[in-house]
Formats: structure tokens, C-alpha cells, sequence
């Protein structure tokens, strides 16, 4: 880890003692009272998909509310996960952000369950992912994001492999009017969101547009455009009845390819796809409740490129190899699931439901077919929330998952939590979870037709087949075993939060590449290939004093012992970070974010990254006039020296921006 030196060190110094003579400024009076803590309790549903309170919660979970995502700086929702300790954040190929906890992670990053209001943003495209580009959401028009750190296959099933990113977005009613946002800065930094809410008759509606752009990183062709509309409807049908409803839809355009690589030449991607979902709850008594959730999702990419290459046979001139590449494809979801909550008696609750989902995807790139490839899965959910005693909760949940071709899975979790007083929590427990092959691994026929100018002399032909990955099926899933022991202290007179966590993580069939050599191409197959057994230590501290004060500190240490070089060394062994948040005079609000992360390098085509420090600044000035209320904040991310990012030639340096927001 880069460790703080003296310099830094005092750096830090000096901020702690800013934000802190600047709340004994602001501040009235001196303490804070009890009821600045206790006004909202800190409850989560992404651990068990019960509402629990932090100490119940079966794991440990990290909470980014609406303010800290409003204070934080952040310009994308990628970066608010620098924020919590153990992950990795980076930004890859074409400029798409890639989010990881504990390393054994590609630019693809597909570890990851991540959720927006109920329904997953994970990709069957290729490999898996989440494409954070294409995620149509305006930061503002998110509630909180928690954050479940560690496996949660129990509770929403594969791929929730090493934890669950739940986004839950504002209930229409709370953004009720006119709301207008433009940010530039260097770069080609132009963002901008326009947003309405309204009422008809029973129905809040909160309808958002907008559009974000960047030239990405410096001298390459990276740039991105980005175009969205969102809709958000909330109705209450009856006393016991209620609808949910979101529709939305975006357009996307991104730089790919680099100069001078025939293979991967420059062009342009163009992306476009939409979401469709209903929510309906009834209240069936003052403990149950039923839920059913369906959505459609349906996602298209455009991409069309001719690669080329020299072939020299002497004694003749060179050869041009050109190939067509056809890289359109197309992707849908449809999902329904049934939920259902009941108390069984005074000291337990019960969680069970149903889900069935089908998938496909279109690519004559991977499949070296115009067919559609598709898989479906059904499930079976529940999770036990049972009080043995004033002192002892009990989560047990599993997850029994039917997969088209990965078979049927397993996903049991057992968590004990001790209290032995109000405020301080004791978790120890075990899950298994998995992650199912996506259909590229179970699936892949990639093949280029390439076409030889001028033709080959006799016997060579004048076109050739050339196949990079033939995937010969047969995949089990991946599986983790993790095991945890954790403390949560909650203390709010004091206004503080510990949450440490110390765990082992052992991942088995883990799918890697290996080359078919008795083939002639020698293209590479997926394979279940290594292990690896992941240990360490993580924590966070939340202080905030007073409404107008907010210091968050993280730390995480972790090992990876694997027979695999790249994964053991893909998380770094050390990280931490310092974030203050303090309210000035005059209503003026400064954010700053120092990080270190010690050295890593992410799987696939990735580079040694070394030990590096970031820190980010934002000064913010609110103001009204008549009915306007409006922000004016500049945000400075990596004050410091630049800094590489998943590979050494990507290299992050100072980004500069400022936002002007109005809401009337």
C-alpha cells in the first residue's frame, strides 16, 4: 500500500483541521442532540429482502444515502464505490467504468449483482458485466445504494457471487417540480439532466431526461455520448394496493478501436435499448405482505468495421488480409417474480418468492450464427429472520436455482447475530454462492472470413478462416464458500458507526481461457481452471458530529493465495480512504476524498498498476431566489499527481468541473 508519508500526512492534518474550525463556525449549538441520529434509523432490504435494521442484516452493508451521493463529487455512479472499503474501481477499454470487490476481476467485472428498483443490470452479452454507461439513471434521482459486501446468491441468486450493488431510486413525490442541471469541465466534460414531477390524481410521476459526454482518456479514441429518458410512476390504487412504474429508454455512442491497429481499428459503437417494469404491492396484514415484479429489458449495439493485415511470403510483395466484421448484436430480458413476507409468530418473519426469467442474445460475432441463442432459469427464494432469544437473531435463507444448461445450484446462508447490548452487533456465518457461465463462455464460435489481396498463389486459397475462441460447453458454475465474522457499534450520541469485517473467500472453478492446440487456429476454449482462497480484513468508521460534519474512514487488507499468478495479485493488499464532508458559513459545503490503494493489476489484458494516491475536491455554494432554489459546485477530481488506471497507458489526470443546479 502507498502509505501515507509525512507530507501527506500533513496534508490530512490540515484538512481534518479546516473542515473542523469551520464547524465550530457553523455549528449551533456546540453538541448535537440524540435526535439527529435517531431520526432516520438505518434499515436496509438488500441483505435478506426483508426491512431490517442494520444489526439484523445477515452481512455487512454499506449505505450511500442521497446526500452523501449529492456531496460526494461524484460525476458518475461508478466512482460513488470508491467510497467502500474492499473495492476497486477503475476505467477500462472505451471507457467503461469497471467496479470489483476483492480483485479476480476483468474489464468485465461480472462478479457483481447489481439491481435498479428490483430489476438486474447484469448483461448476457459476451461474458457478462454491467455496462455502467448504459445505466439510465441521473445520480439526483437516486434515494441510497446499499451495498451488500460479500456472496448474497441466497437472496438474489447467481452472480450475486461476491456481493449485491441495490440501487433504489426516490419515490416520485419526492421530486415533485422543475429540476435543471448542466455540468462542464475539461476533457469534453458536458452533462446535463432536465427533469419534471408532477401529480395525477393518485399517481406521483417524475419524468427525467438526460445526456452526459466526455472525450475520455487523452490520445485515444474513447470518447462517449450518452442520451436518456426516464420515467418513474407511483400510484396508490387502494388503502392496501400500490403500483409502481418505470419506463425507460437511452442512445449511446462510443469510441473504440486504436490508431495504427488493424485489427482494431477506429470506429464508433452505437448502443440503444429500453426498460419496462411494474411493481404491485398489497398489505395484507401489518406483517405481510405480496409483491409481484415483471419487467422487460431489451438492449441493441451497432458496430460494423473492416480489420485488415499485411501477410509477406517471400519472394512475394505483402499480402492485404482484410476481414469483414460484423459486430451488431442484440439482447433481451423478460422477468417475473412473485415475493411474499409473513410473521409466523411474535419472534419470526418469513421472506419466500418464485422468479422465472428468459434471456437472449443475437451476435453473428459470437455465435458465428444469425440464430438466437437464449437460456431461461427459474427460482425458489426464502430467507428465516428468527429472534432465538432477546440477544440472538437468525437469517437463514437459500436459493435453489434451475439454469437451461448450468443445471441446478444450491445457494444456502446461515448467519448468527449476537447483541449482547442496544447498539453492538456480532455476526458470524457461512454461504455458498455461484455464478453460471454466460452464454459467450458456454457457447463462443468466433470466426473471420479473411480475404487475401491479391489472391495467394496456388495451393494457398484465397480466403481464410480464422477462429479465435470455439467454446466446447460443459461449464459448471463458478462457486465461492465464504465464511465472515463481523462487529457492528452503533453509537449515536456520539454519532458514530464501526463496521469491521474480517473473512475468507474460497472460489473454485474459476472460468478462465486455455487454447485448443490439437486444432490447426488453436482458438481458445472456456474452461473451469483454478482456485483461489481470498482472506482479509476490512473497516469502516462513520463520524458525523453534527448534520453539518461527516468524516467516513476505510480501510481494507486483502490476500489472494491461488495457483494463478494474475488472480493472486489482481486486489490490492492495501487500500484505504478519508472522506470529509463539512458545512461552512454562508450555507457553503466543501467534500474532500483522499485515496490510496496499494499495488494490483486487474485479469485479462490489464497492467501492473503501482501503488497510487487520488484525491478529489468539491466546494459547493447554494442560493435562492424567489421560488429557485440552486447550487453552483466545482469539482476537482485528482488534485494530485496522475495516476494509471487498469492499464499503465490509461492515464488519469486532473479532471476539472463545474455544475450549476435549479429546482423551481
Amino acid at each position: 500500500m502507498n502509505k501515507p508519508n509525512a507530507r501527506s500526512t500533513r496534508a490530512i492534518l490540515a484538512q481534518l483541521a479546516l473542515c473542523f474550525s469551520g464547524a465550530s463556525l457553523a455549528q449551533a449549538p456546540d453538541s448535537a442532540s440524540e435526535r439527529d441520529f435517531l431520526d432516520e434509523l438505518p434499515v436496509v432490504l438488500s441483505a435478506s429482502r426483508l426491512v431490517q435494521p442494520l444489526a439484523d442484516a445477515p452481512g455487512a452493508v454499506t449505505i450511500i444515502d442521497h446526500e452523501l451521493i449529492k456531496t460526494s463529487g461524484a460525476r458518475e455512479l461508478a466512482d460513488l464505490f470508491r467510497l467502500v472499503p474492499g473495492f476497486q474501481v477503475s476505467m477500462a477499454y472505451n471507457s467503461n467504468p469497471v467496479v470489483a470487490y476483492h480483485g479476480l476481476a476483468d474489464e468485465y467485472s461480472r462478479h457483481m449483482q447489481v439491481l435498479v428498483d428490483g430489476r438486474s443490470a447484469y448483461s448476457p452479452f459476451f461474458l457478462g458485466s454491467i455496462t455502467w454507461n448504459s445505466l439510465r439513471l441521473s445520480l439526483d434521482d437516486i434515494e441510497r445504494i446499499e451495498v451488500v459486501r460479500g456472496s448474497n446468491s441466497a437472496t438474489y441468486g447467481a452472480n450475486a457471487f461476491q456481493g449485491v450493488i441495490n440501487i433504489i431510486t426516490r419515490h416520485a413525490s419526492q421530486s415533485q417540480g422543475a429540476y435543471l442541471s448542466t455540468t462542464h469541465g475539461n476533457q469534453g466534460i458536458s452533462d446535463q439532466v432536465l427533469r419534471y414531477g408532477g401529480a395525477m390524481g393518485s399517481m406521483h410521476y417524475r419524468i427525467t431526461a438526460g445526456w452526459r459526454s466526455d472525450s475520455g482518456f487523452e490520445n485515444f479514441h474513447d470518447s462517449r455520448q450518452t442520451g436518456y429518458v426516464a420515467f418513474r410512476g407511483d400510484m396508490r390504487l387502494s388503502p392496501r394496493d400500490e403500483l409502481q412504474l418505470h419506463l425507460d429508454a437511452s442512445n449511446d455512442s462510443t469510441g473504440k478501436g486504436f490508431e495504427g491497429r488493424g485489427g482494431d481499428p477506429i470506429r464508433t459503437q452505437h448502443e440503444n435499448g429500453y426498460t419496462v417494469q411494474a411493481i404491485w404491492k398489497r398489505a395484507l396484514a401489518v406483517d405481510e405482505e405480496l409483491s409481484i415484479n415483471v419487467y422487460h429489458m431489451r438492449d441493441t449495439g451497432k458496430e460494423r468495421f473492416t480489420a485488415s493485415d499485411t501477410l509477406t511470403i517471400p519472394p512475394f510483395p505483402p499480402f492485404l488480409l482484410t476481414s469483414q466484421v460484423d459486430a451488431n448484436r442484440e439482447t433481451s430480458r423478460s422477468h417475473i417474480e412473485l415475493q411474499h413476507i409473513f410473521r409466523l409468530d411474535p419472534s419470526a418473519r418469513v421472506v419466500w418468492g418464485l422468479e422465472h426469467r428468459h434471456e437472449s442474445v443475437t451476435s453473428r460475432l459470437l455465435f458465428n450464427t444469425s440464430k438466437q441463442q437464449s437460456i431461461s432459469l427459474q427460482r425458489l427464494f426464502g430467507n428465516l429472520e428468527w429472534r432465538l432469544a432477546p440477544k440472538w437473531l437468525l437469517n437463514a435463507g437459500a436459493m435453489l436455482e434451475k439454469h437451461s444448461f448450468a443445471g441446478t445450484d444450491l445457494a444456502p446462508r446461515l448467519m448468527l447475530n449476537f447483541q449482547p447490548m442496544p447498539g453492538q452487533t456480532l455476526r458470524l456465518g457461512t454461504s455458498t454462492a455461484y455464478r453460471t457461465p454466460s452464454l459467450a463462455e458456454e457457447q463462443a464460435h468466433i470466426a473471420y472470413q479473411i480475404n487475401v489481396t491479391p489472391p495467394l498463389p496456388p495451393p494457398f486459397p484465397s480466403t481464410i478462416t480464422r477462429t479465435t475462441y470455439l467454446a466446447m460447453g460443459g461449464l459448471k458454475p463458478e462457486r465461492i464458500r465464504s465464511g465472515e465474522l463481523s462487529y457492528l457499534g452503533e453509537f449515536p450520541k456520539l454519532g458514530v458507526t464501526v463496521d469491521a469485517r474480517l473473512f475468507q473467500e474460497h472460489v473454485t472453478r474459476f472460468i478462465d481461457t486455455k487454447r485448443l492446440a490439437l486444432l490447426p487456429d488453436r482458438p481458445e476454449n472456456f474452461i473451469n481452471r483454478w482456485s483461489a482462497l481470498v482472506r482479509g480484513h476490512e473497516y469502516q468508521l462513520r463520524w458525523q458530529p453534527s448534520r453539518e460534519t461527516l468524516v467516513l474512514l476505510n480501510y481494507a487488507r486483502v490476500r489472494i493465495n491461488s495457483e494463478d499468478d494474475d488472480i493472486a495479485n489482481s486486489a490490492p493488499s492495501h487500500s484505504a480512504t478519508l472522506f470529509i464532508s463539512q458545512k461552512l458559513p454562508y450555507g457553503l459545503q466543501l467534500s474532500l476524498a483522499h485515496h490510496w490503494i496499494g499495488k494490483y493489476e486487474w485479469l485479462g489484458w490489464s497492467d501492473p498498476l503501482p501503488k497510487h494516491r487520488r484525491l478529489d475536491v468539491r466546494l459547493a455554494m447554494p442560493f435562492r431566489s424567489g421560488p429557485v432554489k440552486g447550487e453552483f459546485a466545482l469539482v476537482t477530481q485528482n488534485v494530485q499527481d496522475p495516476y494509471s488506471e487498469f492499464r499503465t497507458d490509461y492515464v488519469f489526470k486532473r479532471r476539472t468541473f463545474a455544475t450549476l443546479s435549479l429546482a423551481f
